[in-house]
């Protein structure tokens, strides 16, 4: 029966994408109450535990663990620390500037960035910069996450670490996506994963979420420092980030 309820689910998300974009209203609901949320909130943290895949020679994935911490002060300040097996990295971002921080390389960069998160996420994203959940970044600040996807539905109601979730499934052009969302009061982002398609070994990306939505915020939570002998060095394309808001 388990067997079943996966072929059917995947049935519907595949028949819904073959439409210019079929979401179903059930999975719409969900999306839009997860958004009137995150779009309510002042101020969060985020705590994510992740896996990466990599496919290296013959189709062999990799599985590559991160951890990271984003702290967000709504309109304008973002701190992110992140901590992983293939780089660590530091985003800091004021209002004015964006400075990214390599500990591993005792180097940092920092370019002059857009006025609001808004459109600071949608310059990362215009350049290719991988920031960890800046999926949940874009609902936050009035994106759709669900724009470019060619069908959605609701899978189902699960538990994530205890708390019950509603499940969706999404498909875009090259990836498919599953988020888990908190039920309740607080329809927070608890859990995401992405397949990215037509990729030898179709490699995965996975993170489970831990919100704090009245995180520890002080005079230096926004503010770079750099280490004692770091280097600074140009930033590739400063203008990359200063793109309008997604």
């Amino acid at each position: 029966p388990v067997l079943a309820q996966d072929n059917a689910a995947e049935a519907k998300v595949v028949e819904s994408s073959s439409a210019t974009q079929t979401v179903s209203p059930e999975a719409q609901a969900v999306l839009d109450r997860m958004s009137t949320f995150l779009q309510g909130l002042k101020s969060f943290s985020i705590r994510s535990v992740s896996t990466r895949d990599e496919v290296v020679a013959f189709g062999y994935k990799l599985q590559h663990n991160e951890t990271s911490t984003i702290t967000v002060q709504k309109p304008n300040m973002l701190r992110s620390e992140v901590v992983g097996d293939i780089r660590n990295r530091t985003f800091v971002y004021d209002g004015k500037n964006l400075t990214i921080f390599s500990p591993d390389d005792n180097a940092y960069a920092i370019a002059p960035a857009p006025d609001t998160l808004g459109k600071l996420i949608g310059g990362l994203l215009n350049a290719g910069i991988e920031m960890p959940t800046i999926d949940v970044l874009v609902q936050a600040s009035k994106g759709n996450i669900a724009e470019n996807v060619r069908g959605g539905i609701l899978v189902g109601e699960t538990l994530i670490e205890g708390v019950a979730c509603d499940h969706l499934a999404f498909r875009q052009a090259d990836a498919d996506w599953q988020i888990w969302v908190e039920q309740g009061a607080r329809p927070l982002l608890k859990k995401l994963v992405v397949t990215t398609r037509y990729e030898v070994g179709d490699p995965q990306y996975t993170a489970v979420l831990h919100w704090n939505l009245n995180p520890k915020i002080d005079s230096n939570t926004f503010v770079f420092t750099p280490p004692k002998g770091a280097n600074k060095i140009p930033f590739v394309d400063p203008a990359a980030i200063n793109v309008v808001e997604p």
